[in-house]
């Protein structure tokens, strides 16, 4: 009994004392920059032997967490280009982690048309649209 009601008490306490600390830590300002932020919406895209995967995809305007998955283990990064008429502008690009197989970015991208290319062959490409 005596050691029961002694673990009750320091699960009670430790779970207080932890739940303070994790409370204490987030001031009121990141709390109100994840409020400016919005939702996060993730994109995959999977690079292969014969191409990147998907082709196309159309996200609405956001931050984008952007995964990139290399399965030939050959990629450096994917580069993100914004594509104005015919025009070409870098504005991003997404590496993976050394000796692994994923890496990720935050972006943010503003409404508009996107190319995505593998940096090792720039001939697998997909388009990625972000609606306003």
């Amino acid at each position: 009994m005596k050691f029961t009601l002694v673990l009750l008490f320091t699960l009670t306490v430790g779970l207080s004392a932890a739940f303070l600390r994790r409370s204490d830590a987030v001031a009121p300002d990141a709390v109100q920059d994840v409020s400016q932020r919005g939702p996060v919406h993730m994109i995959r895209f999977v690079i292969s032997e014969d191409g990147l995967y998907p082709r196309r995809m159309q996200v609405d305007h956001g931050l984008l967490n952007v995964v990139l998955d290399d399965k030939t283990g050959k990629s450096e990064a994917l580069l993100i280009d914004s594509l104005t008429g015919d025009q070409r502008t870098r504005v991003n690009q997404v590496s993976r982690g050394l000796n692994q197989q994923r890496g990720r970015a935050l972006v943010r991208l503003p409404p508009g048309r996107y190319l995505i290319s593998d940096s090792n062959q720039p001939n697998h490409t997909a388009e990625l649209i972000v609606n306003p």
